[in-house]
């Protein structure tokens, strides 16, 4: 059977979510790699991985698989680079679908090459070379816009199309790259159309169920509702204070960190030794070159412990859920996939030692993310769940 694979996070599943996996099923049969606890731009999952793939099976997807942490929760390229090779990995996809404000696979096919470039990157050396007054990500649309006269990286989803194309020429993939226009809202909530997520998130923030149920499918609404009521709904404000703890008793946790610099590591050690809560913490921490999303994942990873070696390579995914065309298209990856696909956390202990210790640390960030609910089950309680099957 033909398959089309859908890379994403589904925090929360919505009503744009579930347009593009409709595209996807006049395709084929539609496999999603879904982030897990925690999600690209170092956020905690408003509600658990198995209930966001409970809503994806519903919303049209027919196999929902994991993209382990820390990869789901890392910057575009390495997370796009990880998404790539889990989805070549498993040997049976045919198409790659994303999400494009662009809608145009070939321009960004075109600019994904031109990134790859020597002379490009040289470009954005210098720019960055210049001062610490700009993000990487803002110089990379400057330099990209001031040499090829095109706003291309204006869009989030246009910017993580062109690190997966850009990933799957590095990586000599085979599948096809499909995408499909975004219609709605953008991440930050500009734009007509169907609320995005960062939205949804504010409506729940608010409490207000009644505009979540004309942004969310039903069965998504009904989780939603359901997590408010008792009390699983997670929230990053619970992770500052134990990070906080941290600090304040004298702990080094950021300089051994992924992707952490000196500077920045003296900046998040001060911002935590006297912000009140998170928002105060991102304020004092951040600055032109040091973006929120940079912050949140430098402060999860010290707080989890993670190190560079960590992202040695994909070498494990977790079933999270299947329907009969899913588990259909399970049996045929088993035959023909080159890395662990577990069906329930807990056989991970049966894998190879890299598999192995890959999983602890999602079960690490797992644990954790029960700790953000208002209601937390013990730490293992994930370890114990099963695929929800349909």
């Amino acid at each position: 059977m033909k398959v089309c694979a859908v890379i994403c996070e589904y925090n929360p599943f919505h009503l744009g979510h579930a347009y593009l996996l409709s595209e996807m099923k006049k395709r084929g049969a539609v496999l999603a790699v879904m982030s897990g606890s925690f999600t690209q731009r170092g956020e905690a999952a408003v509600v658990s991985k198995y209930e966001r793939a409970r809503a994806a099976l519903m919303g049209g997807a027919d196999l929902v698989l994991e993209l382990p942490f820390p990869y789901a929760a890392s910057r575009a390229e390495s997370f796009a680079a990880a998404g790539i090779r889990l989805l070549s990995l498993l040997g049976c996809v045919d198409e790659l679908c994303f999400g494009s404000e662009t809608g145009d696979a070939a321009a960004l096919s075109a600019a994904a090459q031109r990134t790859r470039s020597s002379v490009f990157l040289a470009a954005l050396a210098r720019r960055l070379s210049l001062g610490h007054d700009i993000s990487y990500r803002r110089a990379f649309a400057e330099v990209y816009g001031e040499m090829f006269g095109s706003d291309i990286f204006c869009g989030s989803n246009d910017i993580l199309a062109v690190s997966y194309l850009s990933e799957m020429e590095r990586q000599g993939s085979a599948f096809c790259p499909v995408a499909v226009r975004r219609i709605g809202e953008d991440y930050s909530g500009g734009g007509n159309g169907y609320p995005s997520a960062s939205s949804v998130r504010k409506m729940l923030e608010a409490g207000d169920f009644d505009k979540i149920r004309t942004s969310v499918p039903p069965v998504m609404a009904e989780i939603l509702e359901g997590a408010a009521l008792n009390g699983r709904l997670a929230s990053d404000r619970r992770l500052y204070p134990m990070l906080a703890a941290l600090v304040r008793s004298g702990r080094e946790v950021f300089s051994e960190a992924p992707d952490m610099t000196q500077e920045l590591a003296s900046r998040l050690s001060r911002a935590a030794s006297h912000a009140r809560d998170l928002a105060e913490f991102l304020a004092l921490a951040g600055t032109k070159r040091y973006s929120p999303s940079r912050i949140r994942r430098a402060a999860l990873y010290a707080l989890l412990n993670v190190r560079e070696e960590d992202f040695s390579g994909v070498s494990y995914t977790t079933v999270l859920a299947a329907n009969a065309v899913g588990r259909t298209l399970l049996a045929d990856m088993r035959k023909t996939a080159r890395l662990a696909v577990v069906t329930k956390p807990a056989d991970a202990a049966c894998c190879t030692e890299k598999v192995r210790r890959a999983a602890s640390l999602s079960a690490r960030a797992d644990s954790v993310w029960e700790l953000l609910c208002e209601r937390p089950r013990d730490g293992g309680a994930m370890l114990r769940e099963h695929p929800v099957m349909l």
